[in-house]
């Protein structure tokens, strides 16, 4: 029996969906359709992509991003529109869509954009694991500890960062090398990494 990668397809058009959902299902894909945001959001998608018609200007591209992300598993979004601005390409790339399509589809271009977002998908979702797992992580440091790291992201020694603390360099290296042992860092480096992926650079 083959196994079928899940696509979750928005849009308010059912005729639309269907067929979106029919040529996706010749190809060996599983559709699951949404006759809004608000009907997705409700069933939180844990796995597969996204397909999102942008025609609908009711919804707001970052907070639909940001619920996204902030599910348990990454899923990967792309957009669709029958007539697709620059401005809306670049809001909704930056916004965090890992694709634009126009519509029109074939049934083959279609499978080659949702086989694309998938693989896409699937790296994006490793540097997202990543962050969620660095986060979680900075959570449990003091604020001490969380300031020190922030001083060793942006480079600083503990002579630096006793400065702008306003302590002494010996208690620096105390609230390090606690924060070096609640993150399991074996080294400054896993520590920057750490905060680099828990966006203390941001």
């Amino acid at each position: 029996m083959i196994e079928r990668s899940y696509v979750h397809i928005v849009d308010s058009d059912s005729s639309r969906r269907a067929l979106i959902a029919s040529r996706l299902y010749e190809r060996c894909f599983h559709a699951e359709i949404y006759e809004d945001l608000d009907e997705l959001v409700n069933q939180s998608p844990l796995k597969g992509a996204l397909l999102v018609n942008a025609d609908d200007e009711s919804f707001d591209l970052d907070s639909l991003i940001e619920t996204l992300l902030s599910n348990e598993s990454y899923v990967p979004v792309a957009f669709f529109s029958t007539d697709p601005s620059p401005e809306k390409i670049v809001r909704a790339m930056l916004s965090g869509a890992l694709d634009y399509l126009q519509w029109p589809l074939s049934a083959d271009a279609l499978k080659d954009s949702v086989v694309r977002l998938t693989r896409l998908g699937e790296a994006r979702a490793k540097v997202e694991r990543r962050k969620a797992e660095a986060r979680k992580l900075v959570e449990s440091l003091t604020p001490r500890e969380r300031d020190v790291l922030h001083g060793i992201v942006a480079g600083g020694s503990n002579k630096d960062i006793a400065s702008q603390l306003g302590i002494s360099v010996r208690t620096v290296e105390i609230h390090r090398g606690n924060m070096m042992s609640r993150l399991s860092a074996r080294s400054t480096s896993d520590a920057v990494r750490i905060g680099l992926y828990a966006g203390l650079a941001d």
